[in-house]
Protein backbone atom coordinates (compact mmCIF):
# COMPACT_ATOMS: atom_id res chain seq x y z
CA UNK A 1 0.00 0.00 0.00
CA UNK A 2 1.80 3.11 -0.66
CA UNK A 3 2.36 5.63 1.49
CA UNK A 4 0.67 9.32 1.21
CA UNK A 5 3.63 12.23 0.64
CA UNK A 6 3.83 15.04 2.80
CA UNK A 7 2.44 16.33 -0.29
CA UNK A 8 -0.72 14.86 -0.59
CA UNK A 9 -1.50 15.09 3.00
CA UNK A 10 -1.11 18.92 2.42
CA UNK A 11 -3.50 19.29 -0.20
CA UNK A 12 -6.00 17.02 1.76
CA UNK A 13 -5.74 19.58 4.67
CA UNK A 14 -5.89 22.51 2.33
CA UNK A 15 -8.98 20.92 0.54
CA UNK A 16 -10.88 20.26 4.20
CA UNK A 17 -9.46 24.01 5.63
CA UNK A 18 -10.80 25.20 2.31
CA UNK A 19 -14.33 23.24 2.94
CA UNK A 20 -14.72 24.26 6.62
CA UNK A 21 -14.34 28.19 5.90
CA UNK A 22 -16.66 27.58 2.84
CA UNK A 23 -18.99 26.32 5.15
CA UNK A 24 -18.10 28.37 8.49
CA UNK A 25 -18.36 31.80 5.56
CA UNK A 26 -21.74 30.16 4.66
CA UNK A 27 -22.82 29.99 8.87
CA UNK A 28 -21.87 33.32 8.75
CA UNK A 29 -23.87 34.48 5.89
CA UNK A 30 -27.16 32.79 7.25
CA UNK A 31 -26.15 34.19 11.00
CA UNK A 32 -25.77 37.37 9.44
CA UNK A 33 -29.32 37.02 7.32
CA UNK A 34 -31.02 35.55 10.57
CA UNK A 35 -29.69 38.39 13.14
CA UNK A 36 -30.63 41.19 10.24
CA UNK A 37 -34.17 39.09 9.99
CA UNK A 38 -34.59 39.46 13.73
CA UNK A 39 -33.68 43.17 13.90
CA UNK A 40 -35.67 44.44 10.94
CA UNK A 41 -39.17 42.11 12.93
CA UNK A 42 -37.62 44.00 16.29
CA UNK A 43 -37.75 47.44 14.17
CA UNK A 44 -41.35 46.56 12.44
CA UNK A 45 -42.57 45.71 16.05
CA UNK A 46 -41.07 49.05 17.44
CA UNK A 47 -42.74 51.17 14.74
CA UNK A 48 -46.11 48.93 15.57
CA UNK A 49 -46.03 50.00 18.65
CA UNK A 50 -44.94 53.83 18.08
CA UNK A 51 -47.83 53.70 15.66
CA UNK A 52 -50.40 52.27 18.56
CA UNK A 53 -49.04 54.60 20.76
CA UNK A 54 -49.86 57.04 18.26
CA UNK A 55 -53.05 55.86 17.48
CA UNK A 56 -54.10 55.88 20.94
CA UNK A 57 -52.86 59.36 22.16
CA UNK A 58 -55.04 60.52 19.08
CA UNK A 59 -58.21 58.94 20.62
CA UNK A 60 -57.63 59.76 24.09
CA UNK A 61 -57.77 63.29 22.84
CA UNK A 62 -60.12 63.00 20.44
CA UNK A 63 -62.81 61.12 23.44
CA UNK A 64 -61.47 64.37 25.55
CA UNK A 65 -62.39 66.39 22.96
CA UNK A 66 -65.82 65.22 21.82
CA UNK A 67 -66.34 64.44 26.36
CA UNK A 68 -66.04 68.40 26.43
CA UNK A 69 -68.28 68.56 23.54
CA UNK A 70 -70.95 66.63 24.81
CA UNK A 71 -70.89 68.09 28.49
CA UNK A 72 -71.09 71.60 26.60
CA UNK A 73 -74.32 70.29 24.72
CA UNK A 74 -75.51 68.74 27.56
CA UNK A 75 -74.95 72.00 29.53
CA UNK A 76 -76.85 74.03 26.96
CA UNK A 77 -79.92 71.72 26.14
CA UNK A 78 -79.87 71.85 30.52
CA UNK A 79 -80.13 75.71 30.04
CA UNK A 80 -82.66 75.71 27.32
CA UNK A 81 -84.84 72.81 28.90
CA UNK A 82 -84.57 75.44 31.94
CA UNK A 83 -85.74 78.56 29.38
CA UNK A 84 -88.51 75.78 28.27
CA UNK A 85 -90.19 75.04 31.78
CA UNK A 86 -89.97 79.10 32.56
CA UNK A 87 -91.68 79.69 29.31
CA UNK A 88 -94.47 77.46 30.06
CA UNK A 89 -94.54 78.52 33.86
CA UNK A 90 -95.22 81.83 33.69
CA UNK A 91 -98.14 82.32 31.00
CA UNK A 92 -99.80 79.33 32.58
CA UNK A 93 -99.67 81.13 36.28
CA UNK A 94 -100.87 84.29 34.39
CA UNK A 95 -103.96 82.00 33.13
CA UNK A 96 -104.27 80.24 36.71
CA UNK A 97 -104.69 83.27 38.66
CA UNK A 98 -107.34 84.43 36.87
CA UNK A 99 -109.31 80.79 36.01
CA UNK A 100 -108.62 79.21 39.40
CA UNK A 101 -107.41 81.24 42.04
CA UNK A 102 -110.10 83.88 40.75
CA UNK A 103 -107.77 87.30 40.76
CA UNK A 104 -109.82 89.98 40.27
CA UNK A 105 -107.19 91.53 38.71
CA UNK A 106 -103.43 91.13 38.14
CA UNK A 107 -101.46 94.39 39.37
CA UNK A 108 -97.98 92.78 38.42
CA UNK A 109 -96.33 89.88 37.00
CA UNK A 110 -92.70 89.37 36.85
CA UNK A 111 -90.16 86.63 35.63
CA UNK A 112 -86.72 86.03 37.14
CA UNK A 113 -87.21 88.57 39.46
CA UNK A 114 -84.33 89.02 42.16
CA UNK A 115 -84.27 90.64 45.41
CA UNK A 116 -81.27 91.06 47.93
CA UNK A 117 -82.17 90.81 51.91
CA UNK A 118 -79.80 90.25 54.46
CA UNK A 119 -77.31 90.57 52.36
CA UNK A 120 -78.09 87.54 50.27
CA UNK A 121 -79.73 87.69 46.58
CA UNK A 122 -82.05 85.45 45.75
CA UNK A 123 -84.14 84.81 42.23
CA UNK A 124 -87.83 84.08 42.31
CA UNK A 125 -89.04 82.45 38.93
CA UNK A 126 -92.41 83.93 38.29
CA UNK A 127 -94.55 86.17 40.43
CA UNK A 128 -97.95 86.59 39.49
CA UNK A 129 -99.72 89.43 41.95
CA UNK A 130 -103.20 90.26 42.60
CA UNK A 131 -105.06 92.14 45.34
CA UNK A 132 -105.27 90.02 47.72
CA UNK A 133 -102.82 87.08 46.74
CA UNK A 134 -99.67 86.30 45.30
CA UNK A 135 -98.73 83.37 43.07
CA UNK A 136 -94.86 82.40 43.65
CA UNK A 137 -94.21 79.82 40.62
CA UNK A 138 -90.82 77.83 40.67
CA UNK A 139 -89.79 76.21 37.36
CA UNK A 140 -87.45 72.85 37.48
CA UNK A 141 -86.62 70.75 34.59
CA UNK A 142 -85.88 67.82 36.81
CA UNK A 143 -88.24 67.92 40.10
CA UNK A 144 -87.22 65.96 43.39
CA UNK A 145 -87.94 65.74 47.21
CA UNK A 146 -84.95 68.08 47.71
CA UNK A 147 -85.56 71.05 45.11
CA UNK A 148 -89.70 70.84 46.73
CA UNK A 149 -88.51 71.19 50.24
CA UNK A 150 -85.72 73.77 48.78
CA UNK A 151 -88.70 75.85 47.18
CA UNK A 152 -90.78 75.72 50.32
CA UNK A 153 -88.39 77.20 52.11
CA UNK A 154 -87.93 79.94 49.40
CA UNK A 155 -91.77 80.61 50.06
CA UNK A 156 -90.95 80.57 53.57
CA UNK A 157 -88.75 83.79 53.33
CA UNK A 158 -90.48 85.45 50.85
CA UNK A 159 -92.14 88.41 52.69
CA UNK A 160 -88.73 88.75 54.08
CA UNK A 161 -88.05 89.64 50.13
CA UNK A 162 -90.99 91.11 49.61
CA UNK A 163 -92.48 93.02 52.63
CA UNK A 164 -94.93 95.21 50.25
CA UNK A 165 -96.86 92.44 49.85
CA UNK A 166 -97.52 91.17 53.19
CA UNK A 167 -101.00 90.36 54.62
CA UNK A 168 -101.51 89.53 50.95
CA UNK A 169 -102.19 85.13 50.62
CA UNK A 170 -99.09 83.59 49.36
CA UNK A 171 -100.13 80.69 46.65
CA UNK A 172 -96.86 78.33 46.00
CA UNK A 173 -96.28 76.87 42.79
CA UNK A 174 -93.76 74.25 41.74
CA UNK A 175 -93.78 73.41 38.40
CA UNK A 176 -92.58 70.86 35.57
CA UNK A 177 -93.34 68.92 32.31
CA UNK A 178 -93.64 66.17 34.44
CA UNK A 179 -93.23 65.52 38.06
CA UNK A 180 -92.96 62.17 39.64
CA UNK A 181 -96.14 61.01 42.20
CA UNK A 182 -93.51 61.05 45.39
CA UNK A 183 -92.51 64.63 44.60
CA UNK A 184 -96.29 65.16 44.26
CA UNK A 185 -97.15 63.62 47.55
CA UNK A 186 -94.23 65.75 49.41
CA UNK A 187 -95.50 68.97 47.66
CA UNK A 188 -98.87 68.39 48.69
CA UNK A 189 -97.35 67.70 52.81
CA UNK A 190 -95.78 71.22 52.18
CA UNK A 191 -98.83 73.35 51.07
CA UNK A 192 -97.59 73.51 47.86
CA UNK A 193 -99.20 73.39 44.26
CA UNK A 194 -98.31 70.97 41.99
CA UNK A 195 -98.12 72.05 38.19
CA UNK A 196 -97.25 69.61 35.44
CA UNK A 197 -98.58 69.25 31.81
CA UNK A 198 -101.77 67.34 31.53
CA UNK A 199 -103.29 66.14 27.84
CA UNK A 200 -103.78 70.06 26.73
CA UNK A 201 -102.38 72.56 28.72
CA UNK A 202 -100.26 72.56 31.98
CA UNK A 203 -102.58 71.77 35.32
CA UNK A 204 -102.71 71.50 39.07
CA UNK A 205 -102.09 67.87 39.71
CA UNK A 206 -102.76 68.10 43.45
CA UNK A 207 -105.49 71.23 43.62
CA UNK A 208 -108.13 69.15 45.24
CA UNK A 209 -105.68 67.53 47.77
CA UNK A 210 -104.98 70.66 48.58
CA UNK A 211 -108.59 72.51 48.65
CA UNK A 212 -110.61 70.04 49.90
CA UNK A 213 -110.51 72.19 53.56
CA UNK A 214 -110.10 75.70 51.78
CA UNK A 215 -111.08 75.90 48.46
CA UNK A 216 -109.52 79.50 46.73
CA UNK A 217 -111.71 82.32 47.25
CA UNK A 218 -114.10 83.08 44.51
CA UNK A 219 -114.53 86.89 43.96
Amino acid sequence: MPYATIEDRVDRLEALFGQFMTEMALLNKRAEERHKAAEERHQAAEERHQAAEERMARFEQEMRASKRELDKKWGDLANKLGTIIEDLLAPNLRRLACDHFHFPSIDDFMIRRSRRHGGAETEFDTLVVGPDAVILGEAKSTPSIESAEAFAAKAGRFFDYFPEYAGRRLIAVFGSWAIPDPVIERLTGLGIYALRMGEDTMELANAAALESAHPPPRP
